[in-house]
């Protein structure tokens, strides 16, 4: 679905036309949100850009006006989905940040339930380390014993803790430090960055943005970089 993008410019009117950012068709609103007609120059630019059928948008870092926009039915671009395809690559990243060695250590995953995401994770991760921690009472269990099976790698009770942790749902307890929290609107990376070096310095860090790219196929793994 396409994605809208707002634009603040001194003397933007608030008119929505298509554009593309590094390649990803998005439909744009330039707009002066100042002075006397900013806050009608802003409502005009989120008609805009919901009549050219925008439901997300990618807005400036610091923009704190959602609430004109979520009065059109606009809300922000995702981050979680992009942040958890990236999850074996943090948990890499974090046993390295470390000094640890994968094949020697132990990777927690944590959460509520057992999801799609924390069953790709694990799978991914098999190879790689030495244990998992399972903690998922819905469907932790049989997620662990399907990797028994398949993999034969040691999956130890939710109770031990791990070298790092990575936390799929708030909510659930986590006995380590520093865990990844892989969740809601703004994920807790524990110091660890998601950057796209290939684009404007300014952008490289935009998570949103980075969703937006990554979704739309115009970012792929090689692209991505965690410091």
């Amino acid at each position: 679905m396409l994605i809208g993008q707002l634009v603040i410019s001194p003397g933007g009117r608030g008119k929505a036309a298509s554009g593309r950012l590094y390649g990803l068709p998005v439909l744009q609103a330039e707009t002066d949100p100042e002075g006397f007609w900013g806050a009608y120059r802003l409502r005009r630019a989120a008609r805009g850009l919901r009549r050219g059928g925008v439901l997300r948008v990618l807005t400036p870092p610091d923009f704190d006006s959602w609430s004109a926009l979520a009065g059109f039915g606009l809300r922000p671009v995702e981050t979680e989905r992009f942040v958890r395809a990236q999850s074996v690559s943090l948990a890499l990243a974090a046993l390295q940040r470390q000094g640890l060695v994968p094949g020697r250590s132990t990777v927690a995953l944590r959460g509520l339930r057992a999801d799609r995401d924390m069953a790709r994770t694990a799978a991914a991760l098999c190879p790689l380390v030495r244990g998992l921690v399972i903690d998922a009472p819905r469907g932790g269990g049989e997620l662990a014993l399907w990797l028994r099976r398949e993999f034969g790698v040691p999956i130890l009770p939710e109770g031990e803790r791990g070298h790092a942790a990575l936390a799929f749902q708030k909510g659930c307890p986590i006995p380590e430090e520093d865990p990844l929290e892989l969740w809601g609107p703004r994920p807790q990376l524990a110091g660890l960055r998601l950057s796209a070096p290939g684009l404007k310095e300014t952008d490289r860090e935009r998570l949103p943005l980075l969703a937006a790219l990554w979704e739309g196929g115009k970012l792929a793994p090689k692209d991505i970089k965690i410091t």
